[in-house]
């Protein structure tokens, strides 16, 4: 009677796990929480007066791209490097209907991934920064009223590794001091002319 009772015993228990393991195996999966890089520039808002982004853990590329996309009148941008494809494509398009302004560093605009060249085929204005050292700016300022400036360059490096910060303001004072600053810059600028730069990296 013992042994017919411990063998229920094993076998209820035997049971039990195999339960156990195949409830495990057929519950509903949670989904994974969505990457960055499956996020698109439809799913990211506009950023806001005061929000903060750091790469590489934020989708700082598209709340740049947001940002850029949402411009009425105009667009001036003061950059040290730039080759992210979304960004000078967005430059692009809004020149083909408002005014978009980018100032380069001379130097930087002629490394091999820059795509400063690209912006001037397409017909954006672009200077070269004129001043003492390099033109290590990195802001935009969309319809003289809102900007977006901090450690971020344009690049893909910027987005995808670097330990990277940006901030959005729309506090007027500091947006007309950015104003001012890139008029001044812009001013002193000088044209960077396709011929000239293509001559340049042909030598």
């Amino acid at each position: 009677m013992k042994k017919i009772i411990l063998i229920s015993s094993l076998i209820l228990s035997l049971s039990a796990h195999a339960f156990g393991k195949s409830q495990k195996k057929s519950a509903p999966q949670s989904p994974a929480p969505q990457s960055k890089t499956e996020l698109s520039a439809a799913q990211i808002d506009l950023p806001k007066d005061q929000e903060v982004c750091f790469s590489p853990d934020e989708p700082c590329d598209l709340k740049l791209l947001k940002f850029i996309e949402s411009a009425e009148k105009s667009i001036d941008v003061a950059v040290f490097d730039i080759n992210l494809d979304q960004i000078v494509h967005a430059l692009l398009v809004k020149s083909k209907t408002i005014q978009v302004r980018v100032l380069v560093d001379k130097r930087q605009s002629k490394g091999p991934h820059s795509l400063v060249k690209t912006l001037v085929k397409g017909g954006v204005q672009v200077r070269y920064g004129s001043q003492r050292g390099v033109m290590h700016n990195k802001f935009v300022i969309v319809d003289q009223k809102s900007i977006e400036t901090g450690s971020f360059n344009y690049t893909n490096h910027a987005y995808k590794a670097n330990q990277e910060n940006q901030i959005y303001l729309v506090n007027s004072s500091i947006v007309d001091r950015y104003l001012k600053r890139f008029e001044q810059s812009w001013s002193k600028g000088r044209e960077v002319i396709l011929d000239i730069l293509v001559k340049e990296d042909q030598v």
